[in-house]
């Protein structure tokens, strides 16, 4: 049985925005989703844990839905770095440059990173139990090895689709020269040990440390997958 696991981070309309993932927009509007089936999605967030779509939302959460969920996120991690380096912008007289967390959070190089895990075809697929206990697996996994620079910061296991499958987002973040936490992705690899494909050949779209993580992730997923006798 096919087992993938896909990365993006925008398309054609720009970034991609997770209102899809936790169904907070009129699905009415979606010919692909089937509006009596969503109430058997599964949800999860770094804020509000694991619920279903037929949960009612706590009046205690500090987000409701995804998008709230990121914006907070990149508030509380990254509010520092942009103010400082908003100051050393005035300071070069290049305010032009200036940016929020929230420009962080809508800029292609910054924005969370979303993978997508399906097992199986249209035709012949996993159960959503297997496919969420092997991506939930999976994602502990990755937090034990990955989570001091990459942050799970929320996924949707989605059954109103044709093929059940997961959205999972995440950020990647270290310390710049500063000591600042920043969003940036081939530095915080760095810090997780990572190296380029070819050492001997410089940075670049065809050699840098994101393709041997992303590699070391594909090794992880199938591994859990074989324990799981698929």
């Amino acid at each position: 049985m096919k087992l993938t696991r896909h990365n993006g981070r925008a398309g054609k309309h720009g970034t991609y925005n997770p209102k899809h993932n936790d169904r907070s927009f009129e699905i009415a509007n979606s010919e692909h989703i089937d509006p009596e089936r969503v109430q058997q999605n599964i949800y999860w967030d770094c804020y509000n844990g694991i619920r279903s779509a037929l949960q009612p939302k706590s009046e205690e959460s500090l987000a409701d839905t995804f998008e709230e969920v990121e914006k907070l996120y990149y508030k509380l991690h990254y509010t520092n770095f942009t103010e400082k380096q908003n100051e050393r912008n005035a300071k070069i007289r290049h305010t032009e440059r200036n940016r929020s967390p929230e420009d962080l959070l809508t800029s292609k190089k910054t924005c969370p990173e979303e993978s997508i895990y399906q097992l199986g075809t249209l035709e012949s697929h996993a159960s959503p139990k297997e496919l969420f206990q092997i991506a939930t697996e999976f994602m502990d996994e990755f937090h034990e090895r990955f989570g001091k620079h990459v942050h799970i910061l929320d996924w949707a296991l989605h059954l109103d689709e044709g093929t059940p499958h997961i959205h999972e987002r995440h950020v990647f973040d270290c310390e710049n020269k500063y000591g600042e936490i920043a969003p940036q992705q081939e530095k915080a690899l760095e810090a997780l040990g990572f190296e380029l494909p070819k050492p001997d050949k410089p940075l670049g779209r065809y050699n840098n440390r994101k393709i041997t993580f992303d590699a070391a992730c594909r090794t992880m997923l199938f591994e859990i997958a074989k324990h799981h006798g698929l």
